[in-house]
């Protein structure tokens, strides 16, 4: 009887243990230690799509690569557009720099070496200069063939920063096509630096073959009163100027008609298009004008004079601005009591004189330059006069008087 009682309870717990066991479930996860550490080692877990497994990538080394070295390539006006400052009424016109107008040009920066070299495209019965300035260097740029051709300007540059500019010296004749030239293209090796920067003004002028530098030796374009006055006050300048040229009359006719500056000012190139209107794309902060000549000696009258002289102040003005101040220079090449300088003082008054912006520069007239034109010592003296004539007028802040 009790062996039977000990084997019966026997089977009770053989029965019982699988259920303690299934029931008996830990509180905390199963943790091991690694050998040498007290602390806990954490098992494996599972990624989720919260919590992705992040792997380190694999080391690697980027090679440092020296930037091309430049050679020696043509580069198109479109290409070089964002690097170059235009001088005086250039413009990017048909894939090129326009050097049309008196003192037109083109300046740069570059980083190089080797040779420069300009691709200039004329469309002229006569020779056209420019002068290229390369590192206070110059050279005279002959271009004596029509269509595209390549001029060496420098050689054997050393490696380093220069600093360039080329202009046109020759002036503009009134002789129908104009005398039209195009810088097409810069040949170098280098690397373009940021366009060099404007000056703080910007002075427009008007002319007739005195602003383009007819009686100055080589009819220098770029030795003028107005060259000089904004290189020596450090001024921009825009210049639009034509031998033969006046306010009603000129020396020579154009289609049949009178060749006036009320017909060439509106426009970019006058000789390559009467609908291509000018607009600057920086209006001047002053403009200087040297007219009449031409109208008194070639028969101007007075009524038409006077209201194409009107339309003059108004395109000036539409260009430039409402308020732009106009200083009028009077005898430079003709008297000041000439008949038309009359004309000219009488629309002044009528217009409101200096209280509307409109001044006279009376100065030494001068015929002793080549065809009777003003010489040299009268252009330095000008562009001494205008220097005076603004500082006392307060129209500008120009550099310190200059000493008796």
């Amino acid at each position: 009887m009790r062996t039977c009682r000990i084997l019966a309870l026997l089977l009770l717990v053989t029965m019982l243990l699988p259920f303690l066991f299934a029931c008996g479930v830990a509180d905390e996860p199963v943790q091991t230690t690694s050998p040498g550490n007290s602390e806990p080692a954490v098992t494996e877990q599972l990624a989720t799509e919260t919590e992705p497994i992040v792997t380190d990538p694999p080391e690697t080394t980027v090679a440092e690569t020296e930037p091309e070295p430049p050679v020696f390539r043509q580069y198109t006006a479109t290409e070089t557009k964002d690097y170059v400052k235009l001088i005086g009424r250039t413009r990017l016109y048909h894939g090129g720099f326009l050097a049309d107008w008196t003192a037109s040009g083109i300046e740069f920066d570059y980083q190089g070496s080797g040779n420069l070299e300009f691709v200039i495209e004329r469309d002229a019965k006569l020779d056209v200069d420019l002068i290229a300035d390369v590192d206070g260097t110059t050279k005279r740029v002959t271009v004596n063939e029509n269509g595209s051709k390549i001029y060496r300007v420098a050689s054997d540059l050393p490696d380093g920063l220069h600093h360039v500019m080329i202009r046109r010296r020759t002036m503009v004749e009134d002789k129908g096509v104009g005398l039209l030239v195009s810088i097409k293209g810069i040949r170098l090796c280098g690397r373009f630096q940021p366009k060099p920067a404007d000056n703080r003004y910007l002075v427009a002028f008007l002319g007739d073959s005195i602003t383009c530098g007819q009686g100055l030796r080589n009819n220098d374009g770029l030795a003028t009163y107005a060259v000089d006055f904004c290189a020596r006050e450090r001024f921009d300048y825009d210049i639009c100027c034509t031998s033969g040229i006046g306010v009603q009359f000129s020396s020579s006719k154009h289609n049949g008609a009178e060749n006036t500056m009320t017909k060439h000012y509106p426009f970019i190139s006058y000789y390559r298009s009467s609908t291509l209107r000018y607009t600057p794309t920086r209006q001047a902060d002053l403009v200087i004008v040297n007219l009449n000549t031409n109208d008194q000696n070639f028969g101007a009258t007075e009524e038409p004079y006077k209201e194409n002289l009107k339309t003059l102040i108004s395109e000036i003005r539409e260009a430039h601005g409402k308020n732009v101040g106009i200083v009028w220079i009077v005898g430079m090449m003709i008297s000041p009591d000439a008949t038309v300088n009359g004309w000219l003082n009488a629309v002044f008054d009528e217009l409101g004189g200096e209280t509307a912006g409109l001044y006279r520069l009376i100065v030494e007239t001068n015929t002793s330059g080549l065809a009777s034109h003003p010489d040299a010592s009268s252009h330095a003296a000008v562009s001494q006069a205008l220097s005076q004539f603004i500082r006392d007028k307060g129209l500008l802040e120009v550099a310190a008087e200059i000493p008796d």
